[in-house]
């Protein structure tokens, strides 16, 4: 499987969206993460996080501005390829402060980076917020 993320700025706000997922998931219930979502067959990487971003988010409008990281999971405890994830995590940007989430979350919240980390429990997600951090600072 291949998914796509991406750490969302809200243009000229300093915030970036963090979402709880929903409490009935049999992933990582409850915890706070930023944007993620599997990419179909044949589906650019890019095409796929702007219409999970629509699917999931209600966002529209996602500029991408850079690649974060690309790292790789197993989904559970099991080492077969079922459970094999290879993901890449971008820079985004938004205008729109409005959200409306599916069903896969049950929370949302515009947060500074600092903020999303006292959150965000989940290692792999921290590191994709201080990536964000880093190359943020580099622009800057």
């Amino acid at each position: 499987m291949v998914a796509a993320g991406g750490v969302i700025e809200l243009k000229d706000s300093g915030k970036i969206l963090i979402a709880q997922r929903a409490k009935d998931l049999d992933w990582q219930p409850n915890e706070w993460e930023l944007m993620y979502g599997r990419i179909d067959q044949f589906e650019d990487p890019e095409a796929g996080l702007r219409r999970e971003s629509r699917e999931e988010l209600g966002l529209a409008d996602l500029e991408i501005i850079d690649v974060l990281v690309v790292w790789h999971i197993l989904r559970g405890t099991q080492k077969i390829a079922e459970n094999d994830l290879i993901g890449i995590t971008y820079w985004c940007k938004t205008r729109s402060s409005e959200v409306k989430l599916s069903s896969e979350h049950q929370n949302y919240k515009w947060a500074t980076p600092k903020e999303a980390l006292k959150l965000i429990k989940l290692d792999g997600i921290r590191r994709d917020v201080l990536k964000f951090i880093e190359k943020r600072n580099k622009f800057s």
